[in-house]
């Protein structure tokens, strides 16, 4: 990419030609909005709806979810707001007979439980957070046609999209099917006013939802399927014996499976699994038809003998579940599809938003990377697609959990109660089977691509550590001459933190050097500091970020991170006789780490307490690149290969 084709799509530009449109203000939009604008790509975001839905169909966050708000520098405020959730409460005939944790612990994510917090709020701390960097949805705009407009090469290459916007009124046709999970086409409207504008940007991507236009328009397929089963979903106020401080399931011989959920303010929600569709059945006029005291009777007969009376109600409606994914998340480069406009799914498992926020995490620095002319457009856009398998895997584990949860018959309810009321030692033995690695999303993996690169000769590690894994977490510390100068006392100088402290940012690749026992030689760590310093300084040289990254880093442009972490055994108090090339240097440029107890060069496939280590490249989006074993000379120039064969040869001025 060149700087005059870059330049015309970047900052300062006009609403209709932004180097981004993002159709859709929900979560996802907004989070990828957030995103870009952090990355310095100026964006314009539009929303079909004139403000946020007071009605949330997500409920909260996963640990994965907030740990890439950490990593953007948003999560504060998502966690002041949201109610931590680490228990899966069981009730039988009306009362409580079984807690089960479904959390792992600290030593997988410093997020070691859900958070309930309500997509509306979720949207709105989002909206916020743009809304302080200068930009603002566009509410009322909906998108009526989008094409890609191609000339010939991608820098000439466009997307160009008409919008329009009612000038009264809103966007919603009388007759629209609004149900929960349709994906057909969203009604025309008639015998409305409206004004229109033709958007031309360099990328668009769609945030709109499982009934997404951009999809429509494009022809991209939607396969999958939708189930014959129908869920009734309720929010208020209940006055009831069933303590909701978390998930909650409540399991009958009455042929439903019941789950409340608390939310914010004192109320809840109630889903009633309420058998399938008849035949015949028109499932819409079902929703349209269903009174407050037939979702009340229903309730009352899942909890009895326990009492369950509405006192006031918010919302009551019903969906179908579809598990569909788009046949492709990139079209010709140039539009993206990411949310539920991707991918669609039961609601079971919190899967769905969380899965979408990832989707604009994986995004953003791609996108923004391609208009810096960092990397080839054509190489690095087309690597969205890893995302697509991580959408099959969101399906498959939001399926599972929803027909376990489904209790169908007297024999599966008699087959449960029994099994928590008369075997308490299995139960404990269930404890430790740990269903976090898939419902909280920590155990990602992409494909090898352009961006995730095995070693070229060297043995494959396991899968845990091979690239394209989520980098892994752990607890380190601060060596610097505070630790040198004051012997036995290291554990009261500088406190543990967490490795992912260290990989806050959006633009950056991160190198962890894991040093192993080379600091145990003056002259081995006198080489690696040398190293470090040479390419360090090669890479800035070469590569940098021209627009401002927004990251809470001081350093705007420096693309490039390097953190080395030390094996236990090299205590200073126990004479470690290359510590001294390292103490004292700033954070990314080489500053040296304790990995207590090694726990943290296992998690990446290296040996703490013997060898040479290795180092691991980082992408902006924390999972593992690239990793080679060593840390020597050697080790160095193939990560300086990696680089030279990911990254463009110029710096672009825009």
């Amino acid at each position: 990419m060149t700087a005059a084709s870059s330049s015309s799509f970047n900052s300062p530009t006009p609403a209709n030609m932004p180097p981004v449109l993002i159709v859709g203000g929900g979560p996802v939009g907004l989070f990828q909005a957030l995103l870009l604008t952090k990355l310095g790509v100026s964006v314009r975001i539009i929303e079909r709806e004139r403000s946020i839905s007071p009605l949330s169909k997500a409920l909260g966050l996963q640990a994965r979810s907030m740990e890439i708000f950490r990593l953007a520098g948003v999560i504060d405020p998502f966690l002041k707001k949201g109610s931590p959730i680490s228990n899966l409460n069981f009730y039988s005939a009306g009362k409580h007979f079984a807690t089960m944790p479904i959390v792992g612990t600290p030593e997988d994510t410093e997020y070691c439980y859900g958070l309930f917090l309500e997509q509306k709020a979720t949207s709105e701390i989002l909206r916020d957070e743009l809304a302080k960097l200068g930009v603002k949805v566009d509410y009322g705009w909906e998108l009526m046609d989008t094409k890609v407009i191609e000339n010939g090469s991608h820098d000439k290459t466009y997307v160009e999209t008409t919008i329009r916007r009612a000038l009264s009124g809103d966007n919603t046709a009388p007759e629209e099917n609004l149900m929960i999970g349709i994906v057909d086409e969203r009604t025309e409207q008639k015998d409305k006013e409206y004004e229109t504008e033709v958007v031309r940007s360099k990328y668009m991507i769609a945030c709109d939802g499982g009934r997404s236009t951009v999809r429509h328009k494009l022809n991209i397929g939607f396969a999958g399927r939708t189930l014959t089963s129908k869920t009734f979903m309720w929010d208020g106020n209940a006055d009831t014996d069933i303590l909701v401080d978390g998930v909650t399931v409540v399991s009958n011989p009455n042929k439903r499976a019941m789950h409340l959920f608390p939310l914010s303010h004192g109320t809840i929600r109630v889903q009633i699994e309420a058998g399938v569709i008849e035949d015949g059945e028109d499932f819409a006029e079902t929703i349209k038809n269903l009174t407050i005291d037939q979702f009340e009777a229903m309730a009352k007969d899942c909890v009895y003998p326990a009492k369950f009376n509405i006192k006031e109600t918010i919302w009551i409606t019903g969906f179908r579940v579809n598990e569909r994914r788009a046949e492709q998340f990139v079209y010709k480069n140039h539009v993206f599809l990411a949310g539920d406009a991707a991918h669609i799914h039961s609601p079971a498992g919190g899967q769905g938003m969380n899965t979408g926020l990832q989707d604009a995490h994986n995004l953003a620095w791609k996108i923004a990377f391609a208009l810096q002319g960092l990397i080839d457009p054509e190489l690095i856009l087309p690597t969205y697609a890893e995302r697509e398998p991580m959408a099959d895997r969101a399906i498959e584990v939001s399926s599972a959990i929803l027909r376990r949860n489904q209790t169908i018959g007297y024999s599966s309810h008699y087959m449960k109660l029994a099994f928590f009321s008369v075997a308490p030692f299995v139960l404990n033995v269930m404890r430790k089977f740990n269903v976090t690695p898939d419902v909280s999303m920590l155990k990602l993996r992409y494909v090898e691509n352009h961006i995730n690169r095995p070693h070229a000769s060297k043995t494959q590690p396991k899968d845990e550590y091979q690239v394209g894994v989520r980098a892994q977490c752990g607890t380190i510390r601060v060596i610097d001459s505070t630790n040198l100068s004051k012997t036995p006392t290291i554990d009261k100088i500088n406190k543990p933190f967490r490795l992912h402290e260290l990989l806050v940012g959006l633009g950056r690749f991160h190198i962890l050097v894991f040093a192993s026992t080379t600091l145990n030689s003056f002259a081995e760590a006198k080489q690696l500091a040398a190293h470090l310093e040479h390419y360090q300084s090669t890479w800035r040289n070469r590569w940098t970020y021209s627009a401002n990254l927004n990251d809470g880093r001081k350093d705007k442009h420096d693309l490039f991170k390097i953190h080395i972490l030390a094996g236990p055994q090299q205590s200073p108090t126990q004479g470690g006789a290359g510590w001294e090339t390292f103490v004292d240097r700033t954070e990314g440029d080489g500053r040296l780490y304790e990995d207590i107890e090694a726990k943290v060069h296992a998690k990446f496939g290296f040996n703490g307490k013997k060898g040479s280590g290795g180092i691991v490249v980082v992408r902006p989006d924390a999972h593992v690149g690239y990793r080679v074993e060593g840390s020597q000379a050697q080790a160095w120039e193939d990560v300086n290969q990696y680089f030279s064969n990911l990254l463009t040869k110029a710096v672009v001025q825009l």
